[in-house]
């Protein structure tokens, strides 16, 4: 079977057709959903993740740049917290997964504290 590749948004909405978040389907029962649309096993996985553990945060609410994400952090106290703690913050705030992550990625680069972790 040839796979295909789609966005978060496309595996939400296929997710969503089949109602998985409100009958509770599991993890594996998302996958196989996922797979049946020609998705591959690891981007089954890595989809039904985020559907499951981010659903109402896929799509961003609001944009910002890198001085905004910085301020937005450092005013958290993002140094001293965990990665998924900041980017469930930015999700707080509007922010979609995805973009909270590859902010908390960037600035956790930035600051030197890659490799580093925290509790």
């Amino acid at each position: 079977m040839k796979s295909y590749r789609f966005s978060q948004e496309e595996y939400s909405r296929l997710l969503d057709t089949h109602n998985a978040r409100l009958l509770g389907l599991s993890q594996s029962e998302c996958e196989l959903i996922l797979m049946g649309a020609g998705a591959t096993r690891e981007q089954a996985k890595n989809g039904a993740y985020v559907y499951l553990h981010h659903g109402a945060n896929i799509t961003s609410y609001r944009r910002g740049s890198r001085g905004e994400y910085g301020s937005i952090l450092n005013d958290f106290k993002a140094k001293t917290k965990a990665p998924m703690d900041c980017i469930h913050h930015l999700e707080g705030l509007g922010f979609g997964y995805r973009q909270a992550q590859t902010a908390v990625y960037n600035y956790r680069k930035r600051h030197g504290l890659m490799g580093q972790s925290r509790h």
